[in-house]
């Protein structure tokens, strides 16, 4: 049973939606478009500093799913994963999601996902979800800047099988 679990976790990992922070910063140097202060924005916000944070903390307030409000505990989640993403999605505050880092780590990890309602859709390989705090009633309440992403986050990087 396992042993499938990390099949499928292997394969995610070899599509490029891994955090390897070192190799992402590393093409953030190499970005010849990017101008210097681009760059300086990219940085920080990879590295979990900046103003990506800052504006999912004004957007949600709290965790997108619970509404915990301690923001401390919250993480800058991106919903397209950002090795898939362009300088301006990565970016834009519309591509986050402020999460507790039980959700944050469903989310990135695809056993998570929201459909266009915003209804939390739950991986049939998340083992014991409620454990975890998942349930099946979880909502976001999704504004139309964010289907695109989610739409992409459903599609690639949620593990429906």
């Amino acid at each position: 049973m396992y042993n499938s679990a990390l099949n499928k976790y292997a394969e995610y990992l070899q599509e490029g939606f891994d955090s390897d922070i070192e190799s992402d910063v590393e093409a953030i140097m190499e970005d010849g478009y990017a101008s210097n202060t681009e760059k300086a924005s990219l940085l920080k916000t990879r590295i979990g500093q900046g103003n990506f944070r800052q504006k999912l903390i004004a957007l949600w307030g709290g965790c997108a799913v619970t509404g915990y409000k301690d923001t401390s505990m919250l993480v800058a989640s991106h919903i397209k994963p950002w090795r898939a993403s362009s300088n301006a999605e990565r970016l834009d505050r519309f591509n986050g999601l402020l999460l507790l880092p039980t959700l944050d780590k469903a989310f990135d990890s695809g056993l998570i996902s929201f459909d266009a309602a915003g209804k939390v859709l739950i991986s049939p390989l998340l083992q014991e979800p409620g454990t975890l705090g998942v349930s099946p009633d979880m909502k976001v309440k999704l504004q139309a800047e964010h289907q695109e992403y989610m739409h992409f986050h459903r599609e690639q990087v949620f593990r429906d099988t």
